[in-house]
């Protein structure tokens, strides 16, 4: 990750925050229970990436789309909630990290089982 202002970075993890507590108190989709955001970048001023995760097992194109259904419920109360200029569109992405963390660990298990 490239290095970026203190500001920046605290502009990111209020989004962060803001958007789990939205995430708890504002949806009623079932797709989107148990949701994680696990990180939150800035790749340009216009765009932020949201990547989230979900433990349970199922078909996370249906979980983006939901997050996309909902993106101006969530941009609109960031830009009330966060004093900046221009919010940056928010795009969410699946964060297949923990999948292939869990991959790794079935494999060290079964290269331990067969020793």
């Amino acid at each position: 990750m490239r290095h970026m202002p203190p500001a920046q970075q605290r502009f990111l993890t209020d989004i962060q925050r803001l958007l789990s507590t939205l995430l708890l108190r504002d949806v009623a989709d079932p797709r989107l229970f148990n949701i994680s955001i696990t990180r939150v970048e800035s790749p340009g001023r216009q765009m932020v990436d949201v990547w989230v995760f979900r433990g349970q097992e199922e078909d996370h194109k249906s979980v983006i789309k939901a997050l996309e259904r909902i993106t101006p419920h969530f941009e609109h109360e960031l830009r009330r909630a966060l004093p900046k200029r221009r919010m940056p569109k928010l795009r969410f992405k699946w964060d297949s990290a923990f999948e292939k963390s869990g991959d790794v660990l079935m494999m060290l298990k079964k290269l331990e089982a067969s020793d």
